[in-house]
């Protein structure tokens, strides 16, 4: 049965961001015109949450093959299973419990401060899609995942704070989460070529939105700001933290089982609340969906489809 022929609905979840959708099967067969009305949605609410989802891996990717080309993952050994899909876990692949030791359980603490999915990628992601497994019991302290809407941080902050950040950039890395947890093993050969530190401006432009704008910037990813020294980079990445951090901003979403969580990596931060890994097991799986093109800052000059703009 085509899903295009369901009856669905979407929902506000709060009044800063996020949606969900009920009525959908994406397990089935979804048109384009339906994928067309959902990347509307996303660019509307930042955050889609499908509600009540049985999928397995293989449907998980057709579905997310329908929103652009996937990405593959860098990590040789982090709980990625197929190229294109991470399960982020305490739980072993077999079933079992992690050692808060283990590395990869350690590995996803370094996604509990806000970041932006493949911003270490010189073309950084789309969409991420996360599907929930085995998720906290209702009531239960933490697992929640956070998500901050950029674009209306940026409009908020005062405006020569604006005309300060308007042409810095931030250095984003993929081995700073060696520098935040040491005791991971060292970043692989195969990683270092994958994936190259890139420099990304702190303020993004969005062409297809009319050249509006947000931050665009990551507490996991590094802290070097150029043009400023690291003193006052550093001072400015904790200013900009605790800015994007108040409630107005935020939506912390409580998973049910069955949840596939899709959001828009060009405009929310995301990161995941801390809770008992020793008490709760926590399973999910993420595929990504690949960027277009470079991040474009308010100097930037690129070709967007044929044509040349500035902005």
């Amino acid at each position: 049965m085509d899903a295009a022929t369901k009856n669905y609905a979407i929902s506000p979840l709060a009044d800063t961001l996020g949606a969900e959708v009920t009525g959908l099967d994406v397990s089935k067969p979804v048109s384009q015109e339906i994928i067309s009305e959902m990347k509307r949605a996303i660019a509307k609410y930042g955050v889609l949450c499908f509600r009540d989802q049985t999928l397995t891996e293989a449907e998980q990717i057709e579905f997310s093959k329908l929103w652009g080309p996937l990405e593959d993952f860098p990590e040789e050994d982090k709980t990625v299973a197929a190229p294109t899909v991470y399960h982020v876990a305490n739980v072993s692949a077999d079933g079992q419990n992690l050692p808060e030791t283990d590395f990869r359980v350690i590995y996803q603490k370094v996604n509990a401060r806000w970041h932006t999915d493949s911003s270490y990628r010189y073309v950084p992601a789309y969409v991420s899609l996360l599907y929930g497994i085995e998720v906290m019991p209702k009531g239960a302290p933490g697992g929640r995942t956070g998500f901050s809407n950029m674009i209306a941080a940026y409009a908020a902050l005062p405006e020569a704070l604006r005309d300060e950040i308007e042409p810095l950039h931030m250095v984003h890395t993929y081995e700073f989460g060696r520098r935040l947890f040491p005791e991971l093993p060292p970043v692989s050969k195969h990683e270092k070529e994958s994936v190259p530190p890139v420099s990304q401006p702190l303020v993004r432009v969005h062409p297809e939105r009319g050249n509006e704008r947000s931050l665009y910037f990551t507490a996991n990813a590094g802290n070097e700001i150029s043009g400023l020294t690291l003193e006052e980079g550093q001072a400015l990445h904790r200013k900009l933290v605790e800015h994007v951090s108040q409630p107005q901003f935020t939506y912390f979403h409580e998973w049910r089982k069955g949840d596939l969580v899709v959001w828009d990596n060009r405009t929310m931060l995301h990161k995941a609340e801390a809770y008992d890994m020793s008490k709760y097991r926590r399973v999910f799986r993420r595929t990504t969906v690949a960027g277009d093109g470079p991040v474009l800052g308010p100097c930037s000059r690129a070709v967007v489809g044929n044509k040349r703009v500035a902005t």
